[in-house]
């Protein structure tokens, strides 16, 4: 996973009782206090910008979590990287992005950020691709590049030195974990080529799931409210909305947007979701066209 190591989006100085906690990063305006989830975190929303967002973890915590490698012990994966027994959903999933990735960008050079087990850029080498990743855990870097046969930087984008710039930069679940998205996103389009593509998969804050869980956890008929946000180990939950205004504000241009199911769920009634933008996760391509 990929952090900014940055400062606070915003400052958080009154009391967790007021309706009203700081500035919006995107459009300036009140962040409102929409309430808290179910371990107490308090949650904050842009009404204009369609985001979430709640106090950000400290960032020796976070790293901690991620060198930590226990954490890639799950979701299909194995600590010891090994591609051959990862569950088929997570190879599917990796096919559907790489399906993706082809269709709406060009070039060869591709950079992943927040690599994590490496499969998406290790499939996307045997395609041909020139591929490198970066990644905050140490677990990673020194794990994976002999596996996955790429170079990973070790760090957040912000402060790695790179020698060159890329055709193909990949932000799939990792946006949602940075402590500054427009900070991150401003890095990767300092590292894209002119008329590059930035290509980022986030949960849909605005997505059918989301929308009832929310109102639920709001009239207290959720057990654990809030839970579906993860928040905490996201620190953002943005919309379609919300991205584009993030785009426009790092000067990147949305050239294909769309929401979609996960790879393993495939049904008419996902499908109807995705064509109202109402799926669980949103796509989103952006191009860098003042290179």
């Amino acid at each position: 996973m990929r952090l900014a190591q940055s400062t606070i989006a915003y400052d958080l100085r009154m009391n967790s009782n007021s309706e009203k906690e700081g500035q919006c990063i995107l459009c300036g305006g009140s962040m409102r206090r929409i309430g808290a989830d179910f371990t107490g975190r308090q949650i904050y929303k842009c009404a204009a910008c369609e985001y979430v967002t709640t106090p950000i973890s400290a960032m020796a915590d976070t790293v901690a979590l991620y060198d930590d490698p226990e954490y890639f012990d799950g979701w299909g994966i194995n600590l010891e990287f090994d591609y051959d027994r990862f569950e088929p959903s997570v190879h599917r999933q990796v096919e559907d992005y790489l399906r993706f990735i082809d269709t709406h960008t060009r070039g060869r050079s591709l950079l992943d950020i927040g690599t994590g087990h490496g499969l998406l850029p290790h499939m996307a080498h045997a395609r041909g691709y020139e591929v490198e990743g970066t990644d905050l855990s140490r677990h990673v870097t020194d794990n994976v590049p002999a596996k996955a046969g790429f170079p990973i930087h070790h760090g957040a984008i912000e402060e790695i030195q790179f020698a060159r710039k890329y055709d193909i930069i990949t932000m799939l679940h990792v946006l949602e974990h940075t402590n500054n998205p427009v900070s991150t996103l401003s890095r990767s389009k300092e590292l894209l080529s002119r008329d590059g593509y930035l290509v980022v998969v986030v949960p849909n804050y605005q997505s059918l799931d989301t929308r009832i869980k929310d109102v639920l956890s709001r009239l207290k008929l959720k057990s654990r409210a809030y839970k579906h946000l993860a928040l905490g180990h996201h620190n953002w939950v943005f919309s379609i909305k919300s991205l584009e205004i993030l785009g426009q504000k790092c000067g990147l241009q949305v050239v294909h947007r769309q929401t979609a199911q996960p790879a393993w769920r495939a049904s008419t009634w996902h499908r109807f979701l995705e064509r109202h933008q109402l799926a669980t996760w949103c796509w989103v391509v952006y191009q860098n066209k003042s290179g």
